[in-house]
């Protein structure tokens, strides 16, 4: 019983001596770009105004600042696509049921707007599904926080439409990407 008692006061004279000596966290830690992305933070780098992502074409997005390993997306998108010749509008953020096989993101909501890189890997955290280079994921009208992975050449963002024939449509999305950097 004594050896219990004299262990537990050496426990908390022990606790209280590391706590009263270990050095404090500094004020204002610096954040990761996920964390600052999580936190809707001011980016590093945000486009001015929104620019057009036509419904019938890929839009290779004008990245000023350019793509390196673990910088951190958002995007939001606003907006209508055409998906015929006879005037059927879909929302850019897709319908489902979800994509089949044959179209450019299986699985996506269809007629959603989509995006893919050309090299390095996104990490869509929103499903926890990450997409190599040429791969198309989802975005709709908020893509959510995205994670990008690569070493090497500069590649770059491209967005279209979850439809696997654009040549009937029309119309478009207003797209604005935001992006955090360390």
């Amino acid at each position: 019983m004594r050896a219990r008692s004299l262990l537990a006061r050496s426990t908390v004279v022990l606790l209280a001596a590391t706590v009263a000596l270990w050095p404090a966290a500094p004020a204002a830690a610096a954040s990761l770009p996920l964390e600052r992305c999580y936190d809707q933070e001011t980016p590093q780098y945000a486009d001015a105004q929104s620019w057009s992502a036509p419904g019938n074409r890929h839009t290779v997005w004008p990245d000023p600042e350019g793509i390196l390993d673990r910088d951190v997306f958002q995007v939001s998108a606003h907006g209508r696509i055409r998906i015929d010749h006879w005037g059927t509008q879909k929302s850019v953020a897709g319908e489902l049921p979800p994509a089949g096989s044959d179209w450019p993101a299986p699985g996506a909501p269809r007629y959603a707007l989509i995006a893919k890189v050309t090299a390095g890997t996104m990490l869509v955290l929103d499903s926890g599904l990450s997409y190599g280079p040429g791969r198309w994921f989802p975005v709709g009208t908020d893509s959510g926080c995205m994670l990008y992975f690569h070493a090497g050449l500069a590649p770059q963002l491209i967005f279209s439409f979850n439809d696997p024939n654009l040549g009937d449509n029309g119309g478009g999305a207003s797209v604005l990407v935001r992006q955090w950097w360390d």
